[in-house]
């Protein structure tokens, strides 16, 4: 899964003591900086949605340069150590990266359905349906990932027993797996699945099991939007409408992501419709999606529980989009 919830290593702890007492944050006269997850991905289609049709100017805000970042604790590590004022990462490595003392504050959602996860067969082989899927092996990308959450919650939510699962590594390395028999479902992309054609035959789609789930957060470094409220403010307010519009205007936003990612216009409107079907981002916190997450977390990490309202706040979004916090 591209959105990894890697370890985020002690590493981090050294981190926050080196900013305990500096300027946190990278803003100046030109805009600033944020990292985000897989920019070229559907992750990253409201920053580049934002940009195009100037809604964070608009809210007071210019984004100067998207960071982008292998997911996780890659992310992460660009808003703490790289002392970026905002990014969006994973939740699981943002948990994570609280417990180790990771100076970071969640200020928004991001990505809350995990209609980008679906598990595989290769061609005609493999299992038929989700009622064949019990007492096989799937394979997963690598150790605490939302596809590895999505192994357990998947198969609890769709009552399918005896499932066996091994990380894979990766997606490439995954479909090697499947294609050599070593896995019987393998996760993939939508993505994915259209540049393979009939190479691969989906079997399950995790959000019709696990219908919210959130996978992204937006977060602040440090105290930046607490010493910024009217930046922050702007970031959020400027994301909210690039959502908006993308649900919308799901042609012209395919459009944009087909020009940006350099894929099959066709084959970017099929992916942006599922998503847009999926109301796959949203700015306003979901505590459905949240407590997913954290179900997720305890069963690939053991934290068995999240206090949200120590390391999130709603004071920063728009006030028709806060939703709440679990």
């Amino acid at each position: 899964m591209r959105c990894h919830a890697t370890a985020i290593a002690g590493s981090f702890l050294v981190v926050a003591s080196m900013l305990t007492g500096c300027s946190s944050g990278s803003s100046d006269g030109d805009g600033i900086e944020i990292s985000v997850t897989h920019p070229d991905d559907l992750y990253g289609l409201p920053w580049h949605v934002g940009r195009d049709q100037g809604f964070f100017e608009d809210a007071g805000v210019t984004i100067s340069k998207i960071v982008p970042a292998e997911g996780g604790g890659a992310t992460l590590q660009n808003v703490v150590a790289g002392r970026l004022p905002f990014g969006e990462v994973a939740t699981g490595a943002v948990v994570k990266g609280v417990e180790e003392g990771a100076p970071i504050q969640v200020v928004g959602g991001g990505v809350q359905s995990v209609s980008d996860v679906l598990w595989v067969a290769a061609g005609e082989g493999g299992p038929a349906d989700a009622a064949a899927s019990a007492g096989t092996t799937w394979g997963y990308t690598n150790p605490g990932s939302v596809t590895e959450a999505m192994s357990h919650l998947v198969p609890t939510a769709a009552g399918i027993e005896g499932v066996e699962r091994e990380s894979t590594g990766g997606t490439g390395a995954g479909i090697a797996l499947l294609e050599a028999g070593d896995v019987d479902l393998a996760y993939a992309s939508p993505r994915v699945v259209a540049e393979q054609g009939d190479g691969l035959r989906v079997v399950l789609d995790s959000s019709e099991h696990v219908p919210v789930y959130q996978q992204t957060v937006i977060v602040s470094s440090r105290d930046y939007a607490s010493d910024n409220p009217e930046e922050a403010e702007a970031l959020l307010a400027g994301y909210h409408e690039s959502v908006e519009w993308i649900y919308a205007n799901p042609e012209e936003a395919a459009e944009l992501w087909a020009e940006q990612a350099d894929i099959d216009a066709d084959t970017a409107l099929e992916l942006v419709q599922r998503a847009v079907d999926a109301e796959h981002w949203g700015v306003a916190f979901n505590p459905e999606a949240l407590e997913a997450a954290a179900e997720g977390l305890a069963v690939t990490d053991g934290i068995k529980s999240v206090d949200w309202s120590e390391f999130a706040t709603t004071d920063h979004l728009p006030e028709d989009a806060r939703g709440e916090l679990p």
